[in-house]
């Protein structure tokens, strides 16, 4: 059992994510000792970490969501004054193709979480990322709050639900500090390419550097509310330093289209962008050399996708102070210029 010391213990399920990796910087800057979680397997695991300069200043430790027993052992080793479990099986598209490994990490592994920290760390802080997706199909007009009937429409959003409704219960029945922020899209420089705003990002550099043939896209119409990550990973800490735990949406409030994230971008990395046709015949073109940026291709419609939903922050601004510093242009733009410097510099694995 490691022996406590007078700085706050933290411990990062999915450390190495886009979030965990903000998050782990943010609290080592607030005086954090900081543990991350993460799953061996995979090359270049740590390249978020590296980026920011702080992999040598977390302990990092293999973590398995299915493996009770490591858990216990990790919260029995360190003794975390918070906890943010940030791992998750999150692509949409892939929960319908694997269901049950979805449920077994999002549901069943917060649950291995919660009974661990129940039995074995109770006066432990837990905060659990929900996602946007469980609003699903939401009828009603206007922006989303906590109020907002759950429609959950995909097995992500089911697993993501039914995680929270155990955060209720851990929190009701056994008095855990245990919360859930329900998390609407949010980018940065971290993010990873399958997601469409780095997609758009990345490709805007290459064609800026190395030109190349025009990236396909779903529909430019599609929309999202979409923050900053470094942002949304500062409502997580103010959650876990509130009196008494609470569920939030953390959101901007305002919706942004594909369409605009391709002419930030373009614009930011010196192209001339111009809108031809409409539907799935739609393309953005460099209106100076008549280049094609980005086309619609059909093969990225989301059969199953959900509609443009927008979040009310109002209660977490007003219960913790949260605010967010970086708006939608200025974090397209710095992703355009980070990727562009990437590109330079040669390093396009990430």
């Amino acid at each position: 059992m490691m022996m406590k010391t007078n700085k706050p213990i933290a411990f990062i399920t999915g450390v190495t994510g886009q979030d965990g990796a903000h998050l782990a910087d943010l609290l080592l800057s607030k005086g954090y000792y900081v543990y991350g979680g993460f799953r061996r397997g995979s090359d270049n695991k740590t390249w978020r970490l590296d980026y920011l300069g702080i992999t040598s200043k977390i302990k990092l430790i293999e973590f398995q969501l299915n493996e009770t027993q490591n858990i216990i052992d990790i919260l029995q080793h360190i003794q975390p004054d918070e906890i943010y479990n940030l791992a998750a099986e999150s692509f949409v598209a892939d929960s319908f193709k694997y269901p049950s490994v979805t449920l077994e990490a999002n549901v069943h592994g917060t649950i291995n979480i919660l009974e661990s920290v129940r039995l074995f760390s109770p006066n432990s802080r837990m905060f659990f990322a929900s996602s946007s997706e469980v609003f699903g199909r939401n009828s009603g007009s206007g922006l989303l709050n906590e109020d907002s009937p759950f429609q959950p429409n995909n097995p992500y959003a089911i697993s993501k639900l039914s995680a929270d409704y155990f955060i209720k219960l851990y929190r009701e029945k056994y008095g855990l500090f245990a919360c859930s922020g329900i998390l609407f899209n949010h980018e940065g420089p971290l993010r990873g390419r399958q997601f469409v705003p780095r997609k758009i990002t990345f490709n805007i550099a290459r064609q800026k550097l190395k030109s190349g043939k025009a990236m396909e896209l779903g529909s430019f119409d599609s929309a999202r509310d979409w923050g900053s990550a470094v942002d949304y990973v500062d409502a997580m800490r103010l959650m876990l330093a509130m009196d008494e735990p609470h569920d939030f949406v953390i959101a901007t409030g305002e919706l942004s289209t594909v369409r605009d994230i391709l002419k930030i971008s373009a614009l930011s990395a010196g192209f001339e962008p111009i809108f031809e046709g409409t539907g799935k015949n739609e393309i953005c073109i460099d209106n100076r050399t008549g280049s094609k940026l980005a086309m619609v291709s059909e093969k990225y419609f989301r059969p199953y996708d959900t509609p443009p939903l927008a979040g009310d922050p109002a209660r977490i601004k007003k219960e913790t102070g949260w605010r967010r510093k970086k708006l939608f242009r200025q974090m397209i733009e710095e992703m355009v210029n980070v990727d562009i410097e990437r590109w330079e510099k040669g390093i396009i694995y990430v």
